[in-house]
């Protein structure tokens, strides 16, 4: 403008100078300013225009942008939900979608929430310690913020404080910078968590991340709650079955009522996964406080069996002491003593009239936690148990006293017949040893005839208890077996031990029975007694019948031989 002026005032000089009008200067003048003004109008026209134009441009440059980015965002969701639909089973379609979040396992990780009575249920996971719990905590307060958000973010101070943050492993804490936490909802609730360490994809805007996010869980949640209600529906059918299948083998008719607690828990044990179970009573009197009843699983050996005996005895008083169902694994073993053998377990009291009378035990090799498909089928099977064991028990009492010799409290002769074929067809099957004694009180006929067949009953009492010490004294009491034999002889079998273990028990009985003071009527009554013994040989022994001739073949051997000793064939008097 000041440049205009300046040439209007020159103008204007030179003109006055060479004689020209004023008003014709004047009048130039003016149509200059005129002309100036009118080009500036135009121009400030062109340039607004040229403005709305830029503008035009950039916002159909960001509408293109955001066309191809939603382009883009349809194109992955697509890919992805093909990818999550195709899938048959459901745990394999959650584990891809896993995959999508969380590419490095160096990185990050990714988990799966089941929500039930708003407690995390781990369901899948990828990347995180294997080790780790299966039950989250969640903040009440989040929980309300995820259901109004769909999606949250927990970051710094708020990340840190949170209770979800507490139960991840220490291991995995180094990976964590934000928690990222997506519902999925079944109707208005929430029925599932995807929790990962960060959004998908990897380095696109966090705004375009959680716009796909969204977009993914309406069509995921439709999927994944279609899914759980079919996999609850199965689920339950399933528990159903198994349920009415052990409570179909009581139904069944066995040999003893304890034959049947055996294929009940041994049932249990194999829809379990376990490796081993164990019931138990409650024996407040005793000094472990408890006893096993039934105990079934793999073959242990003696060192081995010992030690995993101690270990469920201490888990059983734990479980009495408790009153509820305890899982345990890992470290919640360890914390209790159990750093060995044993990687899970699972005990559930059985209780009547609001008594502990016992508890059931499961255990196994493996680390893995027991899922909540066993929890539930021992819950029920020790409710089931509680009401009718001691009807049960009620059954064997009567069961063991008609298999008892009404004189001595030993096995009679023909129950003792059944279990010696049960037993040697075992150590036929299994390549195990199995041993017998046969014991015959020396001179029993002139000890009657000198003191009384009312001295010789009570002769037979004493030695029988003698024997049930000794016995009680075996390692593998369980499984030894003593019997009447007939007369004044006396049984042992001794499933699992072999001739040098058999010998030594042998001894200790015989001194035992030497070294006693029986008295009748105050009279001293001196007692000795032979013995034979034969162990399992599968070269020479083909059925129960040579196993018993052999001991009784050696029994005959130490009466000739001069009484009061041990004998067996393969071996010297001891």
């Amino acid at each position: 403008m000041s440049y205009l002026f300046a040439s209007i005032i020159e103008v204007f000089t030179d003109n006055v100078a060479h004689g020209v009008s004023s008003m014709s200067v004047m009048a130039i003048a003016f149509i200059c300013l005129l002309q100036y003004i009118v080009y500036t109008l135009k121009m400030s026209a062109v340039r607004k225009e040229s403005e709305q134009i830029q503008r035009n441009i950039h916002e159909v440059e960001e509408e293109l942008n955001d066309v191809q980015s939603d382009r883009a965002i349809t194109l992955i969701e697509n890919h992805i939900l093909r990818e999550f639909v195709s899938q048959s089973e459901f745990d394999q379609a959650i584990e891809l979608l896993l995959k999508r979040y969380v590419p490095s396992l160096r990185d990050g990780f990714g988990i799966y929430f089941n929500l039930v009575d708003r407690q995390l249920i781990l369901r899948e996971s990828r990347g995180i310690t294997n080790d780790v719990q299966n039950a989250f905590e969640i903040d009440q307060r989040i929980l309300k913020e995820l259901q109004k958000e769909n999606i949250l973010i927990l970051r710094g101070q708020k990340l840190h404080d949170s209770k979800i943050y507490d139960c991840i492993h220490e291991q995995d804490k180094s990976r964590v910078q934000k928690l990222c936490l997506m519902a999925v909802y079944d109707k208005a609730d929430i029925s599932g968590i995807f929790l990962t360490t960060d959004l998908y994809p990897i380095g696109v805007d966090e705004e375009q991340q959680i716009k796909l996010a969204k977009r993914l869980l309406v069509c995921v949640s439709r999927n994944i709650v279609k899914n759980q209600d079919f996999e609850n529906h199965r689920y339950e059918l399933r528990v159903t079955r198994e349920q009415l299948e052990l409570r179909s083998l009581a139904d069944q008719q066995f040999k003893t009522p304890v034959k049947m607690l055996e294929e009940f828990l041994d049932r249990l044990r194999q829809l379990t996964d376990s490796s081993r179970a164990g019931l138990f009573l409650s024996t407040p009197d005793e000094e472990e406080g408890c006893k096993a009843i039934v105990q079934c699983g793999m073959t242990l050996q003696a060192g081995v069996k010992a030690r995993w005996r101690e270990h469920e005895l201490k888990l059983v008083r734990l479980g009495l002491n408790s009153g509820e169902n305890s899982a345990l694994s890992g470290e919640q073993l360890e914390n209790h003593g159990i750093h060995s053998l044993i990687g899970a377990a699972l005990i559930s009291p059985l209780v009547t009239n609001r008594k502990r009378i016992g508890a059931i035990c499961l255990t196994t090799q493996d680390n893995q936690p027991y899922d909540e498909r066993s929890i539930r089928l021992i819950s029920w099977s020790s409710q089931f148990l509680s009401n009718t064991l001691l009807k049960v028990l009620s059954h064997a009492t009567i069961e063991r006293q008609a298999k008892q010799d009404g004189l001595t409290g030993l096995v009679n002769r023909r129950s003792f017949d059944e279990l010696i074929e049960d037993e040697f067809n075992r150590a036929q099957n299994m390549q195990m040893a199995c041993s017998l004694i046969l014991i015959d009180l020396d001179h029993f006929k002139a000890l009657n005839d000198t003191y009384g067949h009312q001295a010789g009953d009570e002769v037979l009492r004493r030695v029988s208890s003698i024997l049930k010490e000794r016995i009680n004294e075996i390692r593998s009491s369980d499984n030894v077996i003593a019997a009447r034999y007939g007369g004044e002889e006396l049984a042992v079998l001794l499933p699992d031990i072999g001739l040098a273990g058999t010998e030594r028990i042998a001894e200790v009985i015989r001194q035992s029975i030497e070294s006693a003071l029986i008295e009748f009527n105050q009279t001293h009554i001196p007692v000795t007694a032979s013995l034979g013994i034969s162990t399992y040989s599968q070269h020479s022994m083909e059925n129960v019948e040579s196993l018993v001739a052999a001991a009784d073949n050696a029994l005959y051997q130490a009466k000739a031989e001069g009484r009061n000793r041990v004998c067996g064939l393969t071996s010297s008097p001891v």
